[in-house]
């Protein structure tokens, strides 16, 4: 029996010695998809953070625009009709855009019933940078509709 274990003992060692290296080539091999895809994870997290930040902006501007109504179509209507003010919603939303930094490239369409505003810019990519990706456009879409009373839309 001791015979046997000594045996085994030996085989074994014979089967390890000659598989010393194989981890090292497996770590070489691995090592450059893990750290791209650590990458592409860090730059992902990077463009929805930016995106995100993005459409806060977009929905902002939109409200603040859908915020100006035109005071005297509201009188005269004695408060039934709500139209924004086309001159002052673009301007307050523009102006909301502005004060959030530079680096925003903007379009607000103004309605009777409501603002559009789409918001775009780059983010930096850090890892997509050594494929020959350095800038990712993103963009943010967002409408806002004047209100007014508690109980319901626009008539």
């Amino acid at each position: 029996m001791k015979r046997l274990l000594r045996r085994m003992a030996h085989h074994t060692t014979l089967v390890l010695r000659s598989e010393a290296g194989q981890a090292l080539v497996w770590v070489a091999v691995m090592l450059p998809l893990f750290l791209s895809v650590i990458g592409l994870s860090i730059d992902a997290g990077t463009v929805f953070d930016a995106r995100r930040e993005l459409q806060n902006v977009a929905d902002s501007a939109a409200r603040a625009g859908a915020m100006q109504i035109d005071q005297n179509a509201y009188r005269a209507s004695s408060g039934a009709t709500v139209v924004l003010d086309p001159a002052t919603a673009r301007e307050a939303a523009a102006q909301y855009i502005g004060t959030r930094g530079a680096g925003f490239a903007a379009t607000i369409d103004v309605k009777p019933r409501g603002v559009v505003v789409q918001v775009s810019r780059s983010v930096p990519t850090s890892f997509l940078r050594l494929v020959g990706i350095g800038n990712v456009r993103i963009s943010a879409t967002a409408p806002a509709a004047p209100r007014f009373g508690i109980q319901g839309e626009n008539r």
